[in-house]
């Protein structure tokens, strides 16, 4: 059996935090722990140090691009890549925000399962 990716997931919303489980872990390529805590969100990255660290930006706490600023700033964890997730935002607005931008990634919450999945092999080298 190939080597699990590890994935942290920060997103406030319990109901979103299980149905990405469920699909990431789905794929049997995945494991997922996910917490709904922004203000822990740091120390579980820095304790598992992921493969990838999903973090959803409007949290309320600790926004996702606090800690992912927070993560770049610490040597120990700058390596982890980083995916932004949003619900504010629809799979089209998402493309046209990356057409600018582009580190860390977003994707919209809207997004299709297999657009996440592409996204996180991409930034894995899955």
């Amino acid at each position: 059996m190939d080597q699990q990716t590890t994935i942290i997931l920060i997103d406030d919303d319990q109901d979103a935090c299980e149905f990405l489980k469920m699909q990431l872990e789905g794929t049997g390529r995945m494991t997922v722990t996910y917490s709904t805590s922004s203000d822990d969100a740091l120390a579980l990255i820095q304790a598992e140090h992921p493969d990838l660290a999903i973090l959803d930006i409007n949290m309320p706490g600790t926004h996702g691009v606090q800690i992912a600023e927070a993560l770049a700033a610490d040597p120990a964890t700058a390596d982890i890549p980083i995916l932004y997730l949003s619900g504010m935002v629809t799979p089209e607005e998402v493309g046209n925000l990356a057409k600018g931008a582009g580190e860390p990634p977003l994707i919209s919450k809207g997004s299709p399962e297999k657009e996440l999945i592409e996204t996180i092999d991409k930034l894995t080298g899955a």
